[in-house]
């Protein structure tokens, strides 16, 4: 979806659907959310240009990845749509391989405050071992 497709194109960030074009990078595709929950599953396509000279997925990607759900996962509370937010702090840990293919992640808000949020994410392979699992502290507001 493009910002001209949108009801808004001045302000994407109104549109639930509309992704940033670094999710669609990241080849991320939404399965399953809940808002009350502050809770999203979504896929990610890790192609030949994810990988590093090791053949594994570049840990950057990963981590792009854990943000991109914990974001979203808080995005989903918020009352007013739009409402802005940025990454204040985000801790990743590798914990399995990750190779080329379909990730799929879960993110999670474990906190809500009025300025201050804090989410976890979780990155499996297609098998369901665990590959990284990411905490990310979010400002939100102005």
């Amino acid at each position: 979806m493009t910002t001209t497709d949108l009801p808004d194109a001045t302000n994407p960030a109104l549109d639930p659907e509309w992704e940033s074009p670094a999710a669609v990078t990241l080849g991320k595709h939404v399965l399953e959310t809940d808002a009350k929950r502050g809770y999203v599953r979504a896929s990610f396509v890790a192609g030949d240009n994810f990988v590093n000279r090791g053949g594994r997925v570049f840990g950057g990607f990963l981590s792009a990845m854990l943000d991109g759900l914990c974001g979203h996962a808080v995005r989903l509370t918020h009352e007013a749509p739009g409402t802005p937010q940025v990454t204040l702090e985000l801790k990743t840990s590798f914990v399995g391989r990750a190779d080329k293919g379909t990730l799929i992640g879960e993110g999670f808000v474990r906190h809500r405050g009025r300025s201050i949020a804090f989410a976890e994410a979780e990155l499996r392979n297609e098998a369901g071992e665990l590959v990284a699992k990411g905490s990310a502290t979010f400002k939100i507001g102005k």
